[in-house]
């Protein structure tokens, strides 16, 4: 038994067949099948269940892949540890909250470093971004801090050995509809949205306030809507009465057929950049920064301009 066949029974779990499972290892499904066979014939079990609809997997095959997960995840620690330091590499990776800009920083970096082979783009939820970052998933992620969440996270940041940088700091926005009531506001009060319903990003837990990605929450309100993606968000807020919150930064925003209102008396956000402490900044990763860092410089001032 080795760490390869342990992969083998993952992909086969996770897509449903061995075919599928052999297109996603870039391996002939002769070749997976093999490999399964000896493993079961070695461990005396059927893992899987072969049906024409395709493979699931049996209770001895559900208990070994539950075992087989901390073991990869470990294996995948050490590898994006390791390898990833290899000059041969050239792969780029970020997590990040929902941001728009991260299309138009990736965008340009396929442009920058075409003999790069592999950019992801991972948008998460606030601990992911954190985990993705500390367990060397990302060479980045990018968060915001305010003043309510500021204190935890950077609790946790520095339990998982990270550094951050401020890379801008934003007021708080109103994200909703053009013919929404309150569209036609130039600023909105917390008062205004008593009677209307907000559209929450989920996070993985409502234990710690600091996890949220929101940058409104007070009490009272009328009617809360979670949601994890973003389209969903951005197609409810179109569709409805129904107001979100963010920083602001976004593309085009009459181009999705929402208005960003700024939000009276709210404090000063930070849009920060997280790494780990030991991880050297490729060049890629400060090509990355720099066009990010002048990114927000020009936004702010489009945003000056438009106000004249």
């Amino acid at each position: 038994m080795n760490i390869q066949q342990m992969r083998y029974v993952a992909a086969i779990a996770n897509n449903g067949s061995f075919r599928e499972a052999a297109k996603k290892l870039y391996i002939s499904q002769p070749s997976l099948s093999h490999a399964i066979k000896e493993l079961e014939k070695e461990l005396d079990v059927q893992l899987f269940e072969r049906t024409r609809q395709g493979a699931s997997l049996t209770s001895e095959g559900m208990d070994f892949f539950q075992y087989t997960q901390p073991i990869l995840a470990q294996v995948e620690l050490l590898e994006n540890r390791y390898l990833a330091n290899e000059e041969n590499e050239k792969h780029f990776s970020i997590s990040s909250q929902h941001y728009d800009f991260l299309s138009i920083m990736i965008s340009q970096l396929v442009k920058d470093f075409p003999d790069y082979n592999d950019f992801r783009i991972f948008e998460s939820t606030t601990l992911n971004v954190i985990k993705d970052v500390e367990q060397y998933r990302s060479e980045f992620g990018i968060l915001l801090f305010n003043d309510s969440n500021q204190a935890g996270l950077s609790r946790l940041l520095e339990n998982g050995e990270l550094d951050y940088e401020i890379l801008t700091t934003f007021q708080t926005h109103i994200f909703m509809r053009e013919g929404h009531p309150l569209a036609t506001k130039s600023v909105i009060e917390l008062s205004d949205l008593h009677d209307y319903s907000q559209v929450r990003f989920t996070q993985e837990t409502n234990n710690y306030t600091y996890f949220a990605e929101d940058l409104i929450d007070f009490p009272g309100i009328t009617q809360v809507i979670h949601t994890s993606d973003r389209a969903t968000l951005t197609g409810i807020l179109q569709r409805t009465d129904a107001y979100g919150s963010g920083s602001g930064l976004v593309e085009d925003p009459r181009g999705q057929g929402i208005v960003l209102i700024p939000l009276a008396n709210s404090p000063k956000n930070k849009m920060v950049m997280i790494k780990k402490k030991t991880r050297k900044i490729s060049a890629i990763g400060e090509a990355f920064l720099t066009n990010l860092k002048k990114y927000f410089i020009d936004f702010q001032e489009t945003q000056k301009n438009k106000k004249k």
